[in-house]
């Protein structure tokens, strides 16, 4: 499980190769039976996670989004290129200054084919309902910025990462010794999901691996539950009572902030890719790759301080 060598192999630079995201791209391309010459983007090369990578033979250079020159000699040379930015460290307009930049420079090296980290246009599809879901629009108007100028791109989309579920969105015991999953989202309406650091990178290297055309969209999810089962198969996980509580909005949004409380009110209301089916998508999938539904997720993980 090592980067080709060959200098005939696929070339392809991997933003953010450290993190959940790129992180699973470079492995998944490592297992792949096609050969890839690897580059990897980081913002430091000294780190350990990086060096793990050079042993790998991948290619390690340090860029940041927000040098031009940086970025532009990471897509030098290369086939093709996945992108990902990072709304939550800097905010909007940094992120959109920052995939501006970048979709420039993969324009201007002749880049092959973009696969971008993408979200749903909120404020579009919703009607203007929900204005304040900025870290889905500013990925998509980095995407609308990318095909105005024609840059070759694939818009491969994460679902709901199920890793949130065991942080920031955990169950809360209760005086009986039961579990309450709570959230400001219709009982009725389904959850997209997947085990992004495990499996984001599946459904990139089956778009690439498919030879899908510009202007391709692939959702990447592996399940959509309501949240009453969602709670019911993670108390039948680890043995225990688990219910959903329909928190309301305005309950939720003291806690967690009106973009994320509107978030939610999109998932509720439109689905979290504005019901578009996501079938097509698991066919994608490289042959003999699994990847984990919200079970098999639950059963790997240690709930043991939770349940405590």
């Amino acid at each position: 499980m090592v980067a080709s060598p060959n200098p005939d192999a696929t070339s392809i630079t991997i933003f953010g190769a450290t993190g959940i995201q790129g992180g699973s791209v470079l492995r998944h391309l490592l297992q792949s039976d096609k050969p890839y010459r690897i580059r990897a983007v980081t913002r430091d090369p000294t780190k350990d996670s990086a060096k793990k990578l050079s042993e790998l033979g991948v290619e390690v250079v340090k860029a940041e989004l927000g040098d031009e020159s940086e970025v532009v000699k990471a897509v030098e040379g290369q086939d093709l290129v996945f992108a990902v930015t990072n709304f939550w460290e800097h905010g909007r307009s940094k992120e959109l200054a920052d995939g501006k930049r970048l979709m420039d420079a993969v324009k201007s090296a002749g880049t092959k084919t973009v696969y971008w980290s993408g979200l749903m246009p909120v404020h579009k599809l919703s009607g203007g309902k929900y204005t304040k879901v900025e870290h889905f629009d500013t990925k998509a108007e980095i995407l609308a910025y990318a095909k105005d100028r024609n840059v070759p791109i694939v818009d491969v989309q994460p679902a709901c990462y199920m890793e949130n579920f065991t942080g920031m969105m955990l169950p809360r015991k209760q005086e009986d010794g039961s579990f309450v999953f709570a959230l400001p989202v219709d009982p009725a309406s389904k959850m997209s999901l997947i085990d992004c650091g495990s499996d984001y990178g599946a459904y990139v290297r089956g778009a690439i691996e498919s030879g899908l055309e510009d202007g391709s969209e692939v959702l990447a999810c592996r399940q959509e539950i309501t949240m009453p089962e969602f709670a019911e198969v993670w108390g039948q996980v680890n043995g225990v009572k688990a219910t959903y509580y329909p928190m309301p909005s305005d309950q939720f949004k003291a806690v967690a902030g009106e973009e994320i409380t509107e978030m939610m009110g999109w998932f509720s209301d439109f689905g979290y890719y504005g019901g578009k089916e996501i079938e097509s998508s698991q066919k994608l999938l490289p042959e003999g790759v699994k990847v984990n539904t919200w079970k098999t997720f639950v059963e790997a993980q240690d709930w043991s301080k939770v349940l405590a």
